[in-house]
């Protein structure tokens, strides 16, 4: 698979974060876009090809759910809502989102190939 080809979104409320997980990304060869807002999912999604959108821990609840519908929309790509916690058990009833509970850099990395490959379960 060549990395390179994939875009990725990442959606973060907290810089530090953000820039952590745009690194792993990009040292990983994919290529990523940043976001700190919901309202520009719509515009990412126009300009870009975007192959999986990633929503931060530090991004509530309520908020990955309002993300999530625009990536839907905009991106028709996998979901990766990142938590820090156990992920809630009632889901929205979305095809193709994924939850990852981990503070790991390695453990998210491996998760975003095994989107990518079709063998991370949802």
């Amino acid at each position: 698979m060549d990395n390179k080809k994939k875009t990725v979104l990442v959606v973060s409320r907290h810089p530090h974060l953000e820039d952590v997980r745009k690194h792993v990304l990009e040292e990983a060869g994919y290529q990523v876009i940043t976001i700190r807002n919901p309202e520009q999912v719509e515009e990412a999604g126009k300009n870009h090809k975007i192959d999986l959108a990633v929503i931060g821990y530090s991004v509530t609840a309520a908020e990955k759910r309002l993300i999530a519908a625009e990536c839907v929309m905009f991106c028709k790509c996998p979901i990766l809502e990142l938590w820090d916690r156990e992920p809630p058990q009632i889901r929205g009833g979305s095809d193709h989102v994924f939850d990852h509970f981990s503070l790991q850099p390695e453990d998210f990395l491996k998760t975003v190939h095994s989107i990518f490959k079709g063998t991370a379960s949802e």
